[in-house]
């Protein structure tokens, strides 16, 4: 489904692109040497296109001409400090200005007081336009503790708390829908094989849209933790996820990034819909999701010694953290021991029902922003929008 998906995405955004705005095409041809990173047929010099999240070295101007990925360093963000968060624009490859970026253009998600917030906005034809942001060093095994409020204050709304390899389709997620904001769902995907049925739901919460909670996803080789304000509610182990049939553990250890996103689940396919709580009531609103902090501590730890920015000079990990990362401590990387849960049925649905997107639509959403969502006006980044969501919808 997600290759028909991204198909249909490059015609709509084929159509849809005016040649004013496109800086540059690939595929048959590499990209200029002005807009040298490519992604998905486009051409671009900004963030979302030359991070090596996105970035094809083999279509681009060069191999070199996409960013290099800073690895995993120990760092507190306290998203009232200053560099924790940048828009596309203002990011261009070194992490010591920005812990986290942007993924959309226009951007829906700003810093406020001391919150990083990131809103679900009505569009002109009804449907929501979302805000993903994305942590600017890559993450493979250790543990991240965030502090954050849902935006789900009604139905159709989905939040989410993510380490996702775009590249592979490994993820592990926290996710909160407009149908239950008592609760918090759990899972996991190996190589974008979607199987919603592994979903699992955190014990009742006070309200996931009033109350900050403290989500922690303890990741190591040999198993996954979920827990909520300091309980383990979930173990997933490696070795229970072997297959047979394949001779493939399907357990998510390939290098990602962590991510935060709001997005419309109302406006998708009904599987989609019905998970999310049905069509998204705007009158219920304003859907403002917000992150307080996020203590990210590497299983790996100095698995970096130095990282050189694009066109500028190698600096060491603790040089390449802000202010408020060199204060504060590092939170542990210890798993959590916790009793195997069986599988739960409720919320995620068969695979042929939440096919469409379901619990990674947010995934989707930003793969319409790498494609071509950087390189837009404002304008035409909406009918885009517009456009991918009338493609989940159908």
């Amino acid at each position: 489904m997600k290759c028909v998906i991204l198909a249909a995405i490059a015609a709509a955004a084929a159509a849809l692109l005016p040649a004013a705005v496109v800086a540059g095409q690939c595929g048959s041809q590499t990209c200029p040497k002005d807009a040298p990173c490519c992604v998905r047929g486009f051409c671009n010099a900004n963030a979302m296109y030359c991070m090596d999240i996105n970035c094809e070295p083999q279509n681009s101007f060069s191999p070199q001409s996409c960013w290099g990925t800073p690895h995993c360093a120990e760092s507190s963000v306290d998203f009232g400090g200053h560099r924790a968060f940048a828009n596309i624009a203002d990011y261009h490859g070194d992490p010591a200005a920005a812990a986290f970026v942007s993924q959309f253009e226009p951007s829906n998600a700003r810093i406020i007081g001391d919150e990083m917030q990131l809103e679900l906005v009505k569009q002109p034809d009804g449907k929501g336009f979302g805000a993903t942001v994305i942590n600017t060093r890559a993450f493979q095994y250790g543990t991240v503790t965030t502090v954050m409020r849902s935006g789900c204050v009604g139905a159709g709304v989905v939040s989410s708390f993510i380490i996702r390899s775009d590249k592979v389709g490994d993820e592990i997620d926290f996710e909160f829908v407009g149908a239950d904001p008592a609760t918090v769902q759990s899972n996991y995907y190996w190589h974008n094989q979607l199987d919603y049925t592994k979903m699992i739901k955190s014990p009742p919460l006070t309200d996931t849209t009033k109350n900050f909670h403290t989500y922690q996803i303890q990741w190591t080789p040999d198993q996954i933790v979920w827990l909520v304000d300091g309980a383990a509610f979930r173990t997933v182990k490696r070795s229970e996820t072997w297959d047979s049939a394949s001779g493939t553990f399907r357990y998510p250890d390939s290098e990602a990034y962590i991510s935060y996103s709001i997005w419309d689940g109302g406006a998708g396919a009904k599987g989609t819909s019905d998970w999310a709580g049905g069509a998204t009531r705007w009158e219920q609103g304003p859907f403002i999701a917000a992150v307080k902090s996020v203590d990210i501590s590497c299983f790996y730890k100095g698995n970096e010694t130095s990282y050189t920015p694009p066109g500028g000079s190698a600096s060491n990990d603790k040089a390449s953290q802000s202010d408020e990362e060199k204060s504060q401590s590092s939170s542990s990387a210890d798993a959590s021991s916790g009793s195997d849960d069986s599988m739960s049925s409720d919320g995620g649905g068969s695979d042929t029902d939440s096919e469409p997107g379901e619990a990674s639509a947010d995934d989707e959403l930003s793969e319409v922003v790498d494609a071509s969502g950087a390189a837009l006006s404002r304008a035409a980044h909406s009918a885009l929008g517009a456009a991918l969501l009338a493609i989940l919808a159908n």
